[in-house]
């Protein structure tokens, strides 16, 4: 079922159809404008998860979930190996994520309930999410140790309310770890 356009008389337009025209994929654009809303959010947890539950109906998490979580725990988009892409530029970056939190259980219980509220409202991020945070244990060696910590206390948190499947500590088992 190729679809070759036909040839035709000059003066004709191609008619393409909505289901043959694709979306770029842009990363940046969406990484952009959830760090700019996160940073004016302010300090304060509730305001960022408003800020999440509004926007999701504008930008589309579905497509950008990796980059979404990304931003959420380690404040930037993250490159293969656990790297930060935008470690440079402050722009591109957010303090509300959980490797900018305070080290105490409290805060990130409060950064938990973020992911709860995330989850539960788009429940289409659930899968994706658990794949993102597979893919941040095996990352651990590019983390500092408080970033390790925070990640496990994160981590420990959702195993326990149920919001992340057991399943996911699998990936601690490869030989580099």
């Amino acid at each position: 079922m190729n679809k070759h356009q036909k040839p035709v008389l000059t003066g004709q337009r191609f008619k393409t159809r909505k289901r043959d025209e694709k979306e770029k994929f842009e990363p940046t654009v969406f990484r952009d404008t959830l760090v700019q809303g996160l940073n004016e959010a302010g300090d304060d947890l509730e305001a960022v998860a408003k800020f999440l539950d509004s926007t999701g109906s504008r930008l589309d998490y579905r497509r950008y979930a990796d980059t979404l979580f990304d931003i959420l725990v380690a404040g930037s988009m993250l490159a293969p190996g656990g790297t930060r892409i935008d470690d440079g530029d402050k722009t591109k970056m957010t303090n509300h994520c959980v490797f900018s939190a305070n080290e105490d259980h409290e805060t990130i219980r409060n950064y938990a309930q973020v992911f709860n509220k995330l989850i539960r409202r788009y429940k289409y991020l659930e899968k994706a999410f658990e794949d993102e945070m597979k893919k941040l244990l095996l990352f651990l060696k590019a983390f500092s140790e408080a970033e390790q910590t925070k990640l496990a206390m994160l981590s420990g948190i959702l195993l326990g309310n149920g919001t992340l499947p057991a399943t996911i500590l699998t990936s601690l088992f490869t030989d580099s770890l």
